[in-house]
């Protein structure tokens, strides 16, 4: 670029004195043997203004030509991270020659929008049996619980692969907890795992709230709720629970429990050793689950890969973000990696 702006820089003192002549009546001044005629007063300083003008000039097309550089710079990170990004999401799931493993993380709570919804993990795990090299599905569990109607959707798509693809193991490994609805998801497995501090099973139903009825009253407060149906606002905290509201809502929660108490029996069969406190909805450490028969034994997912499966290609089958979501933050990695190899720290 500098005999750019070399050129630039001729350019612009030649269009200065040209300027300057028309100034002075548009003709040079003659010279005789090299001396000139008439002597200007005002030559240094129009000299020193030519080239400062000409300087300004050159040193603006430099600032220019950066500042197209830099755009240019930042479209190609862009495109490069988009096409990349598409390229990933294009790319086929299937045709590796060697066993696979397929890895499905189950993280959060359970429940639509949340971290763990039934209509996305189904879809997981239909993708992961479609892959013809498919030798077993392992579910990172690590859910305190949640809803039970989509606890119970996962549930009963594990059980219908088991049974529709008996050689093809499902196996939960659990992290930091298996709780509620996740063990409601985790019983339906082939095997369950856990770390011996991880904490299992909490199988029973809750349903809490608050009746504030009695604050109202102190403080001079009429609430006026109309309904039709006398049961229709029996979860109101701003008004007291009927004995009938009570024993009603007692029953849906013990129906639910019962279910949930199936699932596990089904899930567990033979293994399962009932206690009192089994279905009590009490919490038990990895440890003490494999005792009662919750858990299979204690294992980490990679004890698990590198002993189990030691031939099989694990590959993670994980819920898509938003297609903005994960664009940004792969742009912000690729961006952040870009400075980090490019900058000196002295």
């Amino acid at each position: 670029m500098a005999w750019m702006e070399d050129e630039d820089q001729k350019k612009s003192q030649e269009q200065g004195i040209e300027s300057i002549l028309k100034k002075e009546g548009g003709k040079p001044k003659e010279t005789v043997g090299g001396t000139e005629n008439q002597t200007d007063p005002n030559k240094e300083i129009w000299s020193l203004l030519e080239k400062t003008l000409s300087e300004n000039i050159v040193e603006k097309r430099r600032a220019r030509r950066w500042k197209i550089f830099f755009r240019l710079f930042a479209l190609a990170i862009i495109v490069t991270v988009i096409s990349t990004w598409i390229m990933r999401s294009n790319m086929p799931e299937v045709g590796f020659e060697e066993d696979v493993v397929a890895v499905i993380p189950m993280r959060g709570v359970i429940g639509v929008g949340s971290d763990i919804e039934s209509n996305e993990f189904v879809g997981l795990i239909d993708r992961a049996y479609r892959n013809p090299q498919l030798t077993a599905v392992v579910i990172e569990m690590n859910s305190p619980g949640g809803s039970p109607v989509h606890s119970g959707i996962i549930y009963d798509a594990i059980q219908e692969k088991k049974e529709n693809y008996p050689d093809t193991p499902i196996i939960v490994v659990v992290e930091d907890m298996a709780a509620s609805g996740g063990y409601y998801i985790a019983a339906a497995a082939t095997e369950i795992y856990a770390n011996k501090a991880s904490l299992v099973g909490s199988i029973g139903v809750i349903s809490s709230g608050f009746d504030v009825s009695g604050l109202l009253e102190k403080i001079g407060v009429e609430r006026r709720t109309f309904t039709a149906g006398r049961n229709k606002a029996f979860l109101d905290p701003f008004a007291p629970m009927t004995k009938e509201a009570k024993d009603k809502w007692q029953v849906v929660l013990d129906e639910t429990h019962q279910q949930f108490i199936d699932a596990v029996k089904e899930g567990r069969g033979d293994r399962l050793t009932i206690t009192d406190d089994v279905f009590s909805g009490m919490v038990f450490t990895g440890q003490q689950a494999v005792k009662i028969g919750l858990i299979d034994g204690l294992a980490s997912v990679q004890h698990l890969l590198k002993h189990r499966f030691p031939n099989a290609r694990p590959v993670v089958y994980a819920p898509k973000q938003e297609p903005w979501k994960e664009l940004a933050k792969e742009l912000g990695v690729e961006i952040a990696t870009k400075i980090i190899n490019t900058s000196n720290i002295q």
